[in-house]
């Protein structure tokens, strides 16, 4: 299996909705602060807090101008298990219409 590196890019961070957990919330405080609670019906036992503001196209809210996450370091287990170069992240830079995905 190829290994691939992430460019970067910010695809997988305007594509996809992004849920992070209490314990997430816990190791970055930010996440309560600008992400939405789930209601409690939409809420489950491992995620709690959704991180895009509606409409889902404008990205994280912790994406920034130039597509870095500003709480790389503290980052979602959804985000440090998505995997570069993998199935969602094609889908995503093709969504994002990236002219140089040559995978």
């Amino acid at each position: 299996m190829r290994s691939f590196k992430c460019l970067k890019c910010g695809a997988c961070c305007h594509c996809f909705p992004i849920f992070a957990s209490r314990s997430d919330a816990k190791r970055e405080p930010r996440i309560k602060e600008f992400g939405k609670e789930l209601q409690p019906w939409l809420a489950t036992k491992k995620w709690r807090y959704q991180l895009h503001p509606l409409p889902f196209l404008n990205g994280c809210a912790f994406l920034d101008e130039n597509n870095k996450c500003r709480i790389y370091q503290t980052r979602p287990l959804n985000c440090r298990n998505f995997k570069p170069g993998g199935f969602q992240c094609i889908e995503a830079r093709k969504r994002e219409d990236d002219q140089d995905l040559n995978l």
